[in-house]
């Protein structure tokens, strides 16, 4: 019998991965919904923060809640971002670590010259 008249071999059988146990892997989140109501839940402190005037606290909360959405989506794959996941993952993780950055700086110079 030659090479060319045997049967081919059955495919290997993947098992499924499972995660390991006591540490968390970024890769197993299986809910992009859930990452991006993270997002939204430090936004949401973040307007909470600033109604009893405390408006430099709120802008540093929303300026880290950006900083998270920037880094979720470098270390989470498209079909796992859930809405984080716009564009690309470069142009998204640029995009929000920079208006984290914004709203960082301006916050901060605001407060510095004394104009509120």
């Amino acid at each position: 019998m030659s090479a060319r008249h045997r049967a081919p071999a059955p495919p290997a059988q993947h098992r499924p991965r499972l995660p390991r146990v006591g540490r968390f892997a970024w890769r197993d989140v299986r809910n992009g919904p859930a990452i991006t109501v993270m997002v939204l839940a430090g936004i949401g402190l973040a307007y909470v923060a600033v109604a009893p005037r405390h408006w430099l606290r709120g802008v540093l909360l929303m300026a880290l809640a950006m900083a998270v959405a920037s880094l979720l989506r470098v270390l989470l794959p498209a079909s796992k971002a859930g809405l984080l996941a716009v564009r690309s993952r470069v142009v998204d993780s640029v995009w929000y670590a920079g208006v984290a950055a914004a709203m960082l700086v301006l916050g901060l110079w605001l407060r510095a010259s004394g104009r509120t």
